[in-house]
């Protein structure tokens, strides 16, 4: 399992991964999955499910967490959750 916060373009969701790698948290970029861009995201970054919370705290506090977060499970569904 593992979060996907989504970034409203690739520059912020670069800007958020080298925040959350300086914070020790390791995080990729990637287009989001069909289905979840519909609001003009169409990238996320991508955290493992334990560093969740610890990430959207940092994201937050840095003025980075715009967009939903949504929990991806390994059969590749996924589902909103608030962190």
């Amino acid at each position: 399992m593992r979060y996907l916060i989504m970034c409203r373009s690739l520059t912020y969701a670069q800007r958020a991964a080298k925040i959350l790698e300086r914070h020790a948290i390791s995080a990729g970029v990637t287009r989001a999955p069909a289905g979840l861009s519909g609001n003009g995201c169409s990238y996320c970054v991508t955290v493992a499910y334990g560093r969740g919370i610890a990430a959207a705290d940092i994201l937050r506090r840095e003025g980075l967490l715009q967009g939903k977060i949504y929990q991806q499970n390994t059969d590749g569904t996924v589902k909103e959750v608030f962190l």
